[in-house]
Formats: C-alpha cells, sequence, structure tokens
C-alpha cells in the first residue's frame, strides 16, 4: 500500500508541477511589455495588466492602481510622443522578470505632475538614461506587479529641470 500512495504522491506533484510550467513566463513576455510601451496605444498597455495592478516608482508615495496607471500612460505618451523602451537585458524566473532598459524621448507635449495636477509645458529637450523594470506576473501571464526604477535626477538634468 506504502509504494501506492508514493506514486499516487509523486503523480500528483508531477501533474502540477506540469500545469504550473505548461505556460511559463518567458522572453516573449518582456518584448510584448517593451513593444506595449512603444506602441502607444494605451489599449495596448493597459491588457498586459491584471485589474489589481501595483505599479512603484521612487518617487510615488504609494503604488498607482489600474487608473492611476491609465492615466500615468496619457501622461507619458502625450509628454514625450515618441517615447521609446529598449530592453538591453532580460531575466526571466518563474513569475518574475527583470527587464533592463534604455528609455528615450523628446519632452514635446506638457507634462502633469500626478502630485499636483500642474502642467508644464514641453521644452523639445531629449532623454536617454538606463532604466529596470521588476515585473511580476500571475499565471494568465497578465502583470500584477511592477516596480520601476530610474534615474530621476539624470532625466531631469537632461530635460533642464530643477531637482525637487
Amino acid at each position: 500500500m506504502k509504494p501506492v500512495r508514493s506514486f499516487l504522491l509523486a503523480l500528483i506533484v508531477l501533474s502540477i508541477t506540469c500545469q504550473a510550467s505548461a505556460n511559463p513566463i518567458t522572453h516573449d513576455d518582456i518584448a510584448a511589455w517593451a513593444a506595449a510601451w512603444n506602441s502607444h496605444d494605451i489599449d495596448v498597455v493597459m491588457k498586459l495588466f491584471s485589474k489589481d495592478i501595483a505599479i512603484d516608482q521612487p518617487e510615488n508615495a504609494k503604488p498607482m492602481d489600474y487608473k492611476g496607471a491609465q492615466g500615468f500612460f496619457r501622461m507619458i505618451f502625450q509628454a514625450y510622443p515618441d517615447f521609446h523602451v529598449q530592453v538591453t537585458q532580460a531575466i526571466v524566473e518563474g513569475s518574475l522578470a527583470v527587464s533592463v532598459e534604455r528609455v528615450t524621448g523628446t519632452w514635446t507635449g506638457p507634462f502633469v505632475d500626478p502630485k499636483t495636477g500642474v502642467a508644464t509645458p514641453g521644452n523639445k529637450r531629449k532623454f536617454d538614461h538606463p532604466g529596470a523594470m521588476v515585473i511580476e506576473y500571475q499565471p494568465d501571464h497578465l502583470i500584477r506587479h511592477v516596480s520601476i526604477f530610474w534615474d530621476q535626477l539624470t532625466v531631469d538634468h537632461q530635460l533642464g529641470i530643477s531637482p525637487k
């Protein structure tokens, strides 16, 4: 009887493992992430996220939720119409991915500060900086959490903004 239980237990574990890895997160998910940003289409970007998304940035007091993310992408695409993400390295492990990126753009549209609502017109200056995204996926490949890391001082300097 004991060998049968061991066999059944092994079969259950194998079945769970196969189901969990049947559709693993891959570098294709990171490519879709960059392609969505580069599409400048808010609907395309938002289809990547679960409805309970949380997006952290060091300068935000609290994570952005789904609605906040829509406003964020709308502002980014309006302020920097040529905003571009180039993935320079990607690491994928289980449900987590790290996307190391080169981010470029030109500030031609108004930037609306999410904290104050104050709009600042663009000055046609360019930015070019490294960044990293730590992305946590659900089993259905929707993104549930993103931590965005970038050097705001470098970008402020490139855009001619006085540091806060």
